[in-house]
């Protein structure tokens, strides 16, 4: 028994070859198909290549005044002869890789169809270069191939599909205008020969691989190819047990640029068309699908940090959609209905505000794992790859690298309520700090929109003081308005302005106002002093906090980009303010009692905020895993003084010794929380010697407290684990037990540890939760003083 997965094969350029006598090892023969196709393409360019090379040269020779008539004509001859020869090549290549393939039934596989060429008369008088070949009469169809005509006659005739018949039709030259007198007989062959392979249609959307054997007959083998959807939740599935799959980053190019991936493809009357992408923001969060050609024209702008459409817009786009599929991915598709045959360039373009061109920074882009074309209802691609790393796409002002997903583990996503219930509650650290400049100024964070006279606006900003208190919103063109806002006291001035208290010190300061005329303008977030207006004498770190920044026009979505992150470059910052991101708790009631009527309940989280935290530790502290989580959940500010294999003691491997215990003289004297986290490697990369309890030597395991797989010294893990404890219990000093009561150990180190050692996204993201849970818990026992 065995399984095969794929990429939904597509007619075509995507088809599927398998070489005949192979054993059904379909891995393997993906893998010879696919680097076939390679081939095939490097054989299409060298023929476009040599083709005008020797016409160059042919150029060349005949500008050169001593030329001789035949000189001119052996060097045209040898034009020809070089295009012929590569081509021929490329013929018998592609023969084997579209010659069989996908086949609409059993009985066209195992039937005849288009194999070859007779001899072929020449012809004269016809336009150089490649055509598509046509075929007419005959009793069957699905034939497809190209000619080439060179010095005016008939050369080459490629066969690409070759389609099922039972009487032969005859070929077509029309294509090259001109050309006359040329002919060649169709020669019919066996579509797939006994012991190949080939694809056909099983159920709807689903293709099965089967056997030719003799007969012929055809043999299902049992396998079948994976929809797009079917990998599409794999690769979810995947991605929430903390499994990368792959995707793509798009990285735009420096200057005025307009990011783009995209390929040519001719669109047919009456089709509904799908154009789908999965992507994920990055520092660039607005994706758009377009195809500007009339007949197929759609527009439709996705908001990937906020899971909207923005905006969508062309003659034929029937509508636009975005799915969340978890941790900040979306599905965005844009359908169309096709009102005229048209071919011109379907592209996906990323950009900071939804604004082409703009000007690009050559480091800022998005991550996007697919980009599909389908007609409504099938699961087909008609791209020859969902890749936009495949050389099958275009590339404008970009760069696309092959990568793995980001910010692993993905996390289900929770319905709006409960999502909305979780923040409310428990917070997040997603607020902006908006920071003045340094001497004077006029602090604003801004971005330009447009109205038109007579629109409704609404716009809401959710703020919280800091070292400044004021807020203000402002704009002096179309729409205008001056409002103040103290996020102190809760109060608002300026016509139109209103304010209301979300808790824990936030608060929703609105505007609304109808425009007087139809322009663009600034919509400024202006930090004010204490007293007075702009402009002021700022000092460099002041200011306030802000997590949503939302614009809506006469009711519509939100028109800013990078609402909730007002660091993005989507907002223009005044000269020398800076913006941070994640900087403040939003919401997060129980923090603060007082938000819930003042139940003395507390569950430790508003003693923790900003707490300044060291950690002392091998490389699970020092390496990307448990700390940042912790950090995001908390509010804790880390100093990681941590180093990748060291221990506490004295080490009796290459690894130096006393690695933790040297960075004890490290500790920032205003640190208010250390962690330390000695045990791994003093078991296993340093085999410490464990000793007693009541060791004062730092040459033990023990002793180097200053007060348990038996490795090299004869002892287990679990022993080192009970030294902790005791250590901590001897010295009064509260123990994280990670090892002992997070779920992270023995039976579960295949979940949450790459290497029995060193944890997953999802183990980083368990010990996090725990540490920052039993911190937690010692804040409601008064360990920090609040």
């Amino acid at each position: 028994m065995f399984e095969f997965t794929a990429d939904e094969p597509a007619v075509g350029a995507d088809a599927i070859t398998v070489a005949a006598s192979v054993p059904p090892d379909i891995a393997d023969m993906v893998d010879e198909v696919e680097a076939l196709r390679d081939e095939t393409q490097a054989l299409k360019d060298a023929a476009e290549a040599s083709a005008g090379q020797a016409s160059a040269s042919a150029a060349a020779s005949a500008a050169n005044a001593g030329q001789t008539t035949a000189d001119r004509a052996a060097t045209n001859s040898d034009a020809v002869a070089a295009a012929a020869a590569v081509i021929s090549a490329q013929a018998a290549r592609e023969a084997s890789l579209y010659g069989k393939g996908i086949f609409p039934t059993t009985a066209a596989a195992i039937g005849f169809g288009v194999a070859g060429n007779g001899a072929i008369t020449p012809g004269s008088g016809g336009a150089n270069g490649m055509f598509d070949l046509a075929f007419t009469g005959g009793t069957g169809s699905g034939a497809a191939g190209r000619f080439v005509v060179a010095g005016g006659a008939l050369t080459q005739i490629l066969i690409t599909a070759p389609g099922s018949y039972t009487v032969a039709p005859t070929f077509s030259f029309a294509a090259s205008a001109g050309l006359a007198g040329a002919a060649a007989a169709t020669v019919l062959g066996r579509n797939v020969d006994v012991g190949e392979y080939f694809w056909t249609e099983v159920s709807t959307g689903s293709l099965g691989l089967f056997n030719v054997g003799a007969g012929p007959v055809a043999a299902d083998t049992g396998v079948r190819a994976a929809t797009a959807a079917l990998l599409s939740s794999v690769d979810s599935l995947a991605m929430i047990e903390g499994l990368s799959v792959p995707t793509a980053r798009l990285t735009e190019a420096a200057g005025s640029v307009s990011p783009s991936v995209y390929r040519s493809y001719s669109f047919v009357s009456g089709d509904t068309i799908e154009h789908i992408a999965i992507a994920k923001a990055g520092e660039r969060s607005i994706l758009q699908l377009i195809h500007a050609g009339a007949g197929a024209a759609y527009t439709a702008n996705f908001n990937l940090e906020e899971g909207i459409v923005s905006s969508s817009s062309g003659a034929n786009l029937v509508s636009a959609a975005i799915t969340d599929i978890g941790s900040g991915w979306y599905e965005c598709k844009a359908v169309v209905l096709v009102a005229a045959n048209i071919t011109n360039n379907v592209q996906a373009r990323m950009s900071a505000a939804g604004v082409f061109p703009f000007t690009g920074d050559g480091t800022s882009g998005m991550y996007i794992r697919s980009v599909v074309l389908r007609k409504q209802g099938l699961p087909a691609n008609l791209f020859p790859s969902s890749d936009p790393a495949n050389a099958a796409f275009t590339k404008q002002n970009v760069t696309v690298t092959t990568t793995v997903s980001p910010y692993e583990p993905v996390l289900i996503s929770l319905p709006p309520l409960v999502d909305g219930l979780d923040v409310t509650v428990r917070g997040r650290m997603t607020a902006s700090k908006l920071v003045e400049m340094v001497g004077s100024g006029n602090p604003s964070v801004y971005q330009g929109r447009s109205v038109v006279n007579g629109d409704n606006i609404v716009w809401k900003v959710t703020a919280k003081k800091a070292e400044r208190n004021r807020l203000n919103l402002y704009s002096n063109n179309a729409v205008i308005f001056d409002c103040t806002f103290n996020l102190d006291t809760g109060t608002a001035t300026g016509t139109g302005a209103s304010i209301v208290a979300l808790g824990n010190g936030w608060y929703e300061c609105t505007v609304t106002k109808t425009a007087t005329a139809t322009a663009a303008t600034n919509w400024q977030q202006r930090i004010f002093p204490s007293a007075g207006g702009h402009p002021y004498v700022g000092d460099g770190v002041s200011g306030f906090y802000v997590q949503r920044s939302a614009l809506s026009i006469n009711g519509g979505p939100n028109v800013f980009s990078s609402s909730e992150n007002l660091s993005n470059s989507a907002w223009t910052k005044s000269a020398g303010v800076t913006a941070v991101a994640n900087g403040a708790l939003y919401l997060g009631l129980l923090s603060d009692p007082a938000n819930i009527g003042g139940d003395p309940y507390d569950d430790g989280s508003a003693a923790l905020v900003g707490k300044k935290l060291t950690l002392i530790g091998s490389s699970i502290s020092a390496g990307a895993y448990y700390v940042p989580v912790l950090a995001g959940l908390t509010g804790m500010v880390p100093t990681n003084l941590a180093v990748s294999g060291s221990a506490l003691g004295l080490s009796t491997t290459a690894y130096p010794s006393y690695g933790m215990s040297n960075a004890i003289a490290n500790i920032p004297v205003d640190a208010e929380l250390v962690i330390l986290e000695p045990g791994p490697n003093a078991f296993g990369a340093q085999e410490t010697p464990l000793g007693a309890l009541g060791d004062t030597t730092y040459a033990t395991h023990y002793g180097s407290h200053r007060i348990g797989r038996i490795n090299g010294q004869g002892n287990t893990l679990v022993q080192f684990m009970k030294a902790e404890r005791e250590v901590a219990d001897m010295l009064s000093i509260p123990l994280i037990d990670v090892g002992g009561e997070s779920g992270i150990g023995y039976l579960t180190s295949l979940l949450y540890m790459s290497d029995e050692l060193h944890p997953t996204a999802t183990g980083s993201l368990r010990h996090g939760t725990f540490d920052a849970e039993e911190l937690r818990r010692l804040s409601r026992r008064g360990f920090f003083g609040a």
